[in-house]
């Protein structure tokens, strides 16, 4: 687990009718601020389901809190942006990766967010990773991070990304769709009772259904 890393979760507005030019500079790395100075993006999450499609997310890791604040004094904003808001997250389980590999990344995600009391979070992760995780990997989901706010917020918001090639793949892993005929019982079981379980510790969860777009490389 990169516990020494920070990461920097940036929530932007676009201008009306600015997205597909958004979308491209992206795509080509020419977008303004889109690597940022010893910054790494995961990625670049547009709203699909949830929230206005001119809302797109962006996650970037650092080394530590120092690299990041230089990084953000350096920052140079896009005039397609309307408005902007971030914040720091840590990583809290297994993922994210150091280096992601490109077979684990999904066409579209799922941001879903729990609020929870800080002494619950060792669980949370607990029942994320020996519960839900194995049982949605083996229907070939792939989970991209599980962060939580850096602080001390009451209730703390924990931030999970969770990967699918569309719309009804994600559908297919939703436990109401019943157990696959190819999953072993005690993966589905084990899944059903972890999952309970972080229902249970949750004040509230709830998903956004996000696209990835894709991001060019740094030109620096």
């Amino acid at each position: 687990m990169p516990i020494d890393l920070v990461y920097e979760e940036r929530r932007t507005i676009l201008r009306h009718g600015k997205l597909p030019a958004f979308i491209e500079q992206v795509r080509s790395g020419d977008y303004a601020g889109l690597h940022q100075p010893g910054g790494d993006v995961l990625c670049v999450l547009g709203s699909l389901i949830g929230a206005p499609e001119t809302e797109v997310i962006r996650f970037t890791a650092f080394e530590d809190v120092a690299a990041w604040g230089s990084a953000t004094g350096m920052y140079e904003s896009s005039p397609l942006v309307e408005s902007e808001t971030l914040r720091l997250l840590r990583p809290v389980a297994g993922r994210p990766l150091r280096v992601t590999p490109d077979e684990h990344r999904r066409d579209y995600y799922g941001y879903r967010r729990f609020h929870i009391d800080a002494s619950d979070l060792a669980e949370l992760v607990h029942d994320s990773e020996n519960g839900v995780w194995p049982r949605v990997e083996l229907q070939d989901a792939r989970v991209l991070g599980l962060f939580a706010e850096i602080g001390d917020p009451s209730p703390l918001e924990v931030v999970l990304l969770t990967g699918y090639h569309s719309a009804s793949h994600w559908e297919a892993t939703r436990v109401w769709t019943g157990q696959p005929e190819d999953m072993p019982d005690e993966v589905w079981e084990r899944s059903q009772k972890l999952r309970e379980r972080r229902a249970e510790i949750s004040r509230t969860q709830w998903v956004h259904f996000m696209r990835n777009i894709p991001f060019g490389p740094r030109s620096d």
